[in-house]
C-alpha cells in the first residue's frame, strides 16, 4: 500500500506533492495567469507544473497568484492512465473541492546558498513562504477506481491492465515555513538547512506542464 501524507508545504514536496523523480508526462493543460495583474514576489511561480509520469500517475499542480502576487493558491489534479507509461485512456481522476494549499510571502533571500538534488551548491534568489494546508479531502472518479474505509481511513484502489495500486491519501491541516526557487525555468521547493536563514536544500523539482 502506498500512503501519501500531505502536511503544510510538504504537500508541494510530496506530490507537489506525492510524485518523485523526472520523466515525461501525458495529457494537456493550458497556461494559468495570476488572479490579479501584479508584479509581486511570488507571481513568477504562477503556472501549471508536474514531475512527469510515475507508474500510471501524473499529478498536475496549478499555482495562481493572489494579494498582488504576495501570496499563492495551489490546486492539484491527479490523473491515472491505462498504461504504466501514462499513455492510453485516463481511467481515474482525483480533484480537491478547493485549493489545498496557500502560501504567503515572508521574505526574499537574494543570494541564498542552495544545495541541489545533484549535490552541487548554487547561489540563487529564493522566496521564503509560510504555507498552510487546507485539510480538504480529495475525491476520485473513473472506471478504474473504487474505495473502502479501513481503520477509519479511505483507501483508494486503482485496477489497471498490468497492476493494482492501493493508496491511502491523508491530507492534514497545518502550517510550515519553506521556500520556492526558479532555476533554468524549473520550480524547486526547498527547505532551510538547520536554523540557517541563507542556506537551503532542494526537496523537489518540477517542470512546466
Amino acid at each position: 500500500m502506498k500512503e501519501i501524507k500531505l502536511i503544510g508545504l510538504s504537500v508541494m514536496a510530496a506530490v507537489l506533492l506525492a510524485a518523485c523523480g523526472g520523466g515525461s508526462g501525458g495529457g494537456s493543460t493550458s497556461a494559468v495567469t495570476p488572479a490579479d495583474a501584479s508584479s509581486g514576489p511570488l507571481s513568477k511561480y504562477v503556472g501549471v507544473w508536474n514531475q512527469g509520469c510515475q507508474n500510471h500517475e501524473i499529478f498536475t499542480t496549478t499555482i495562481s497568484a493572489t494579494s498582488g502576487g504576495t501570496a499563492l493558491s495551489v490546486s492539484q489534479k491527479m490523473e491515472y492512465y491505462e498504461n504504466a507509461n501514462c499513455t492510453g485512456a485516463i481511467v481515474a481522476t482525483g480533484t480537491y473541492a478547493s485549493p489545498f494549499l496557500v502560501a504567503q510571502h515572508v521574505r526574499t533571500e537574494a543570494n541564498a546558498s542552495v544545495k541541489m538534488l545533484t549535490g552541487e551548491t548554487v547561489a540563487s534568489s529564493v522566496d521564503v513562504v509560510n504555507a498552510t494546508a487546507s485539510g480538504g479531502a480529495i475525491n476520485f472518479v473513473g472506471s478504474a477506481v473504487s474505495s473502502s474505509v479501513v481503520n477509519g481511513k479511505t483507501v483508494w484502489k486503482f485496477v489497471f491492465k498490468d497492476a493494482t495500486l492501493t493508496q491511502t491519501i491523508e491530507v492534514s491541516s497545518g502550517s510550515r515555513q519553506g521556500a520556492f526557487m526558479l532555476r533554468n525555468g524549473e520550480l524547486f521547493t526547498i527547505q532551510a538547512i538547520g536554523s540557517s536563514s541563507t542556506a537551503f536544500a532542494v526537496e523537489s523539482r518540477y517542470v512546466r506542464a
